[in-house]
């Protein structure tokens, strides 16, 4: 009996111990380089906030924070190689709803898994989607755009970089009832490089993305996706009051570490994001994508990553999406 009390004395102790250590690593976090992965391009929305956010934590800080771009295979990459890094708070995946809940629906199996393999921290944001087309293309509504559709069925193609993108035009095929071909991309950005040059007829495309394109004339907004106007595009639709009522599509994103990441240290980059997320420069990021800032706690964002997956799964299953 003694034995067993003196065993029980020393595993609190050392769980004292090591709650003591990992607090002190906390307070003292980051005191190096952080490496911040972004699974997709360059210009990207997800990119833009990224760099934002950890420009101001390196500003905080006194610490480097470079930003990777590893983008590809609908984010697996980035995915795979911060499931793989060390759980020490020096690896940051910021991601989106494509790696962490579409992935799961689509393919059969992934290099990583997207509730084990990491560690939530915090949501950033949710956004809306511009429906952007050819300049040509002979159809200034959405009414038109399915009218156009429905009498070529098969014809119209619609480019998509990530998760979101695909979602949207799938949406749209579901409930406006018409046959539209997709065309994957690598991300974003090249697939606006196509409607520019009027290889592919249509986008779904975060704000970020499509705006300069949209700005310089170069392409025709037929609508957005969100439920209710943008205020900083008064101008465009939403797609609900352009022809199909109840339409809504929304992209989210998100801040993990790897799984095995202390939470102190956790708590420390919670707090770290809150505070740039509360700068008048990052409103106005916020208003330029028309997005809404959701930052929150770990338990906030496992939460929405769980509904959010549940809602994938059944635009999946309902569009067809699943891998062959």
């Amino acid at each position: 009996m003694p034995c067993l009390q003196t065993h029980r004395r020393a595993l609190v102790s050392f769980l004292i111990w090591l709650a003591t250590t990992a607090a002190a690593a906390a307070a003292d976090y980051p005191e190096r380089m952080m490496q911040v992965i972004v699974p997709f391009a360059a210009g990207t929305g997800t990119d833009s906030v990224a760099r934002q956010i950890f420009a101001d934590i390196a500003q905080r800080t006194g610490q480097t924070a470079i930003v990777d771009n590893k983008a590809g295979a609908d984010g697996q990459i980035g995915a795979q190689s911060v499931a793989l890094a060390k759980p020490d708070g020096y690896t940051i995946f910021v991601t989106t709803q494509t790696t962490q809940a579409y992935n799961a629906s689509v393919y059969k199996s992934l290099p990583y898994d997207p509730v084990k393999s990491f560690a939530p921290v915090t949501a950033i944001l949710r956004s809306p989607q511009l429906v952007l087309v050819r300049k040509d293309l002979p159809a200034n509504t959405i009414g038109e755009l399915i009218a156009l559709a429905k009498a070529a069925p098969g014809k119209l193609t619609f480019g998509s970089g990530n998760g979101s993108s695909r979602g949207g035009g799938e949406l749209f095929k579901i409930m406006a009832d018409v046959d539209l071909l997709n065309v994957p991309y690598k991300a974003q950005p090249q697939a606006i490089i196509d409607l520019l040059g009027n290889r592919i007829d249509m986008i779904f495309t975060d704000m970020s993305t499509g705006l300069p394109a949209l700005e310089g004339g170069q392409v025709r907004a037929l609508a957005v996706t969100s439920r209710e106007r943008l205020p900083s595009l008064p101008q465009i639709p939403t797609v609900d009051e352009a022809g199909l009522p109840g339409f809504e599509m929304t992209a989210w994103a998100a801040v993990y570490v790897p799984a095995g990441t202390p939470r102190p240290i956790v708590d420390r980059l919670n707090a770290l994001i809150r505070q740039a997320a509360g700068t008048k420069e990052y409103e106005e990021r916020m208003r330029q994508m028309g997005a809404v800032s959701i930052v929150g706690t770990p338990e906030d964002l496992a939460v929405l990553q769980k509904d959010e997956t549940i809602r994938w799964a059944k635009l999946a299953k309902a569009a067809g999406m699943q891998e062959q």
